[in-house]
């Protein structure tokens, strides 16, 4: 199958792209928004030239008009995050990983507030993936991938599930109010299946203190 270029004239964010998925993210429910798929680069950036007010919002610490950008050109930093519940204790934890300018994060914190305790679970995992945000936000990182075994992460986060209970409801004006300043996108990965930061997020959520661990490695 032959490679694809997007290019977005009107959108989030401007230029020409090879991943799809990231696209559709930049454009969909953008007023307005102009994209269209070329066969090679060259036609894609003619495309967004075409209308010089695109060019004003096209990111200047992007790859230059004359590239394609990879997704991963547009990630500053990634992120593995996942929670844990202890029914011994009572108490749900999360663990997190962040890679970072060729930098590792170790993170990890427990927790035993009473009204969440009856999200188990899932109260780490929506803690875990805040952290990993705030993260992003107090260094400054534009782009976030944060990796996720649970699928309520990206569900709340992108507006897909209604949030009843207090938690959920904070956690989703929490990712609207970061991604005023972090472009923050959710990839769901098969917990339990090999992958290792996925692995060490799981070890770190099950041995956190209520102390919060950080290293960097």
């Amino acid at each position: 199958m032959a490679k694809k270029f997007y290019a977005i004239r009107v959108g989030k964010r401007t230029g020409v792209f090879d991943d799809w998925d990231f696209v559709k993210k930049q454009v969909n429910n953008h007023p307005g928004a102009e994209y269209k798929s070329f066969s090679n680069p060259k036609d894609a950036w003619d495309f967004v030239r075409s209308d010089v007010n695109s060019l004003k919002n096209i990111d200047k610490s992007l790859p230059s008009p004359d590239t394609v950008m990879s997704l991963k050109d547009l990630v500053s930093a990634v992120a593995y995050t996942d929670g844990s519940f202890d029914p011994l204790t009572n108490t749900y934890s999360y663990g997190v990983v962040i890679l970072w300018k060729n930098r590792t994060f170790k993170i990890s914190k427990r927790f035993d507030n009473p009204r969440d305790l009856e999200l188990r679970n899932v109260a780490g995992e929506l803690e875990g993936a805040k952290r990993a945000m705030r993260f992003a936000q107090v260094n400054k990182i534009q782009y976030l991938k944060l990796y996720h075994d649970y699928e309520g992460i990206s569900a709340w986060g992108d507006n897909e599930w209604k949030a009843n209970l207090p938690l959920t409801q904070e956690y989703k004006e929490f990712v609207k109010c970061i991604r005023k300043t972090v472009n923050v996108d959710f990839v769901w990965v098969k917990g339990h299946s090999g992958d290792y930061y996925n692995e060490m997020v799981d070890n770190l959520a099950s041995k956190a203190t209520f102390k919060e661990y950080r290293k960097e490695v």
